[in-house]
């Protein structure tokens, strides 16, 4: 089953509906739609962007929880076991889940498709790239000129 985690239309907090289907926003009640999809993934459903990126489907929340229990048990029992229990439940819970699909542009979540293994990693310019583009489309970065000058480099 194919399902998006995308953020609502309206208050922008957490929405997860399959393709094809109208879901209310639990916070405001917004309808949010989204598109059908094929199984196999080419572009966000969400907003339709091109570029994605596979992630482990793993709450980063619950890795740090878990090393943090450790490392507070080891303080507690002195000894290093329970922080090296820690580390390899937390190692065997980042293994065995899947991977799931995220949108460069709006953080939307693809969970199910066929062809996420096959979409490339996480690219740290990709993400800065969009991030611009966020921070301008909301007013939080005034535009730039088309005929402005690059800046000027040392040297």
């Amino acid at each position: 089953m194919t399902s998006v985690e995308f953020g609502c239309r309206v208050c922008h907090k957490a929405v997860e509906a399959e393709p094809g289907t109208t879901v209310p926003c639990r916070h405001c009640e917004a309808a949010n739609t989204l598109p059908d999809a094929p199984d196999t993934l080419g572009q966000c459903v969400a907003c339709e962007c091109p570029e994605l990126y596979r992630h482990r489907d793993f709450n980063q929340k619950l890795g740090i929880f878990l090393i943090a229990l450790g490392a507070v048990l080891c303080l507690v029992l002195l000894s290093f076991w329970p922080l090296a229990i820690a580390a390899v439940l937390d190692f065997v819970l980042y293994k065995t889940l899947p991977d799931v699909g995220i949108c460069y542009r709006c953080k939307a979540h693809h969970r199910g498709f066929d062809n996420v293994k096959s979409l490339p990693a996480f690219d740290l310019e990709r993400h800065e790239h969009y991030r611009f583009v966020r921070a301008r489309e909301e007013g939080r970065l005034e535009p730039r000129p088309p005929d402005a000058a690059p800046p000027p480099t040392d040297g």
